[in-house]
Parts: structure tokens; sequence; C-alpha cells
């Protein structure tokens, strides 16, 4: 899978779990990505039908994690597609 077009983040959000590592203690599927813009990483979670995104790296955390509503995690997963990809094609590359 590679992000191209919204209809590629409409499957990337509905298929989420295939993509996603899953804590079972927290019952939430997490998806680690670099985050570009502060040089650390980005976890996108789904807990449900809750959107949930956390960035941490050297010199910075987030306070919380930020809720998103499908739209607003729609806008995140473009800006971040081309992190998002590496971390699909890594990922696809270990297994």
């Amino acid at each position: 899978m590679i992000i191209r077009s919204s209809s590629d983040i409409e499957m990337f959000m509905k298929d989420f779990n295939r993509f996603a590592a899953y804590d079972s203690s927290k019952n939430i599927y997490y998806f680690v990505f670099q985050d570009k813009e502060r040089g650390g990483q980005l976890t996108l979670m789904q807990s449900e039908n809750q959107w949930l995104y956390h960035g941490l790296g050297e010199g910075y955390c987030d306070p919380k994690e930020t809720a998103l509503t499908v739209e607003e995690n729609q806008k995140f997963v473009w800006l971040h597609r081309k992190a998002i990809n590496k971390s699909i094609k890594d990922s696809l590359i270990t297994a």
C-alpha cells in the first residue's frame, strides 16, 4: 500500500489494524513513523472509533495524546504520507 490519494487514506484508515501493532493491555492499535518536522517519531493510534496521535523525540514529548476527528485524521495522514509510506515499506521488507 502506498498513500497517493484520498481513497488510499480511506483504505489505510479502514484497514489500520493490518498496518498497526496491537497493545492488548490498552486495547489500542498503534502505528509509529518518523516525525520529519521535529526529528522524532509520531504514533498514530486507534481505539475503537477514536483516532489519537502522540509525538516523542529528543528534546520534546507531547504532554498528552491528541484526539482527532475522522476528517482531522485524514488531513494528518495526508500531511505525513511520505513518512507513513516509508514506515509501511520498511515493515514489509523486514516481515
